[in-house]
């Protein structure tokens, strides 16, 4: 195992399309995939409404993790951030920065470049989620994993 530097996991954290968001729903803890989008030192998400934003809302205090894995040698990266979230208001027009960055990212992502549109204005029940990183770490797995060597397997 070995420590990820922070060039190498803001570098993830750009790159790669899916993380996880951690929350905690009552006391129990709930974990859903996320598109996102790493812009200074925050992740943002766009949302609606559900289990994840009613969580957030009443424990905003939230973990994402976001990793890369290389099939052909079993090798993976990741990246596990902390922070409290916030529901941006777009009162300074934050929220629209964050889906015109969403929508970049997500745009260069494919090539049926057709299949997405404009950012529209927040549907009324729709909010940004806004993640300041307050703390991170990152590791990558040793290369060159044969199958039965391979993290997870015991």
């Amino acid at each position: 195992m070995e420590e990820l530097t922070r060039r190498e996991m803001i570098g993830l954290l750009k790159e790669e399309l899916v993380g996880h968001l951690g929350v905690t729903d009552g006391s129990e803890p709930y974990v859903t995939p996320i598109s996102f989008v790493h812009s200074g030192d925050a992740l943002y998400l766009r949302t609606g409404p559900g289990r994840r934003l009613s969580a957030v809302e009443a424990n905003p205090h939230v973990c994402v993790e976001v990793s890369r894995y290389a099939g052909e040698d079993g090798s993976w990266e990741s990246v596990v951030l902390w922070g409290t979230a916030v529901l941006l208001d777009d009162a300074d027009g934050e929220a629209d920065e964050a889906i015109g960055l969403l929508m970049f990212k997500y745009r260069r992502a494919f090539t049926a470049t057709a299949a997405f549109s404009e950012p529209e204005p927040l549907a009324p029940d729709e909010v940004v989620v806004k993640i300041p990183i307050e703390r991170m770490s990152g590791r990558r797995s040793a290369a060159g994993f044969t199958a039965h060597l391979r993290p997870g397997r015991l």
